[in-house]
């Protein structure tokens, strides 16, 4: 295990020296994520402009969970971006075979070639949204909480992960994985706003079934001290159990992989 984290890292590490390379299309993609960004903020704002509240959510507490969940978001973008483009780009182009032949397993190889330049802007976003949502609400932001926040942020980027890593064995079969991931991901925009708002079937399919809540709504009820808060905790053994699903059905599927033959 030791071992393959090392590699992974290394891994990482040539990926980010790549994507820094094209220094012009890096920056595009930073203008380009906060402008979509702001975007998503007004429609917002567009909302509250007709209620106070939404199941007791002001404006601030509904920004503040929207900044939770782009802060993990932009964590998962950075270590998962190559689970989404299994298909297109490595298995079709041929890349997948090389991955074979390394002396490890072929998901470290997959997930350490990921480095996607817009999660910088999404992560600066998120994270000033945080800080300034905070203040407003006047809450105490200490160190303690600043360290908690991330903390959950690299949870919920991990549970995130675990569910794309599953869905990205459709690549496998269907050799574009990314139409299957985009979709199962898209979710995660219902645990954008306060869970209370939709009907049973929503409630129990993103908390239970896609956690993605776990990323979002339980995090912030525990920075607002609010009731349920402590179970943020629980998504500790979310993410393992996400986790060992990803990994059986990841090793199942590869065992049935057939190269392209490009």
């Amino acid at each position: 295990m030791i071992r393959n984290i090392k590699l992974y890292f290394s891994f990482l590490g040539a990926s980010i020296k790549k994507m820094m390379e094209y220094r012009i299309d890096f920056l595009v993609g930073l203008v380009s994520q906060f402008a979509f960004q702001i975007v998503e903020l007004i429609f917002m704002w567009i909302i509250f402009q007709n209620t106070d509240n939404i199941a007791s959510f002001t404006f601030e507490h509904v920004l503040l969970m929207y900044g939770v969940m782009m802060l993990s978001i932009s964590i998962l973008d950075f270590l998962f971006d190559s689970t989404y483009s299994l298909g297109r780009v490595y298995i079709r182009k041929g890349k997948f075979d090389t991955m074979l032949l390394r002396p490890v397993h072929p998901l470290i190889s997959l997930l350490g070639e990921s480095s996607s330049a817009t999660s910088i802007g999404y992560f600066v976003i998120a994270f000033g949204l945080i800080v300034t949502m905070i203040i407003k609400l006047k809450i105490s932001l200490t160190v303690l909480l600043v360290l908690k926040i991330l903390f959950f942020g690299v949870i919920g980027a991990l549970i995130m992960g675990g569910i794309q890593t599953i869905f990205s064995v459709s690549g496998f079969f269907t050799y574009k994985s990314n139409e299957v991931v985009w979709s199962v991901f898209e979710i995660h925009k219902f645990a954008q706003y306060p869970i209370e708002i939709y009907n049973k079937f929503i409630r129990i399919l993103i908390t239970c079934v896609f956690p993605f809540a776990f990323a979002s709504y339980y995090p912030t009820l525990n920075y607002l001290e609010m009731e349920k808060g402590n179970l943020v905790y629980l998504s500790l053994f979310v993410l393992v159990a996400v986790w060992c699903v990803a990994v059986i059905v990841w090793n199942m599927c590869l065992k049935m992989y057939r190269s392209t033959g490009n």
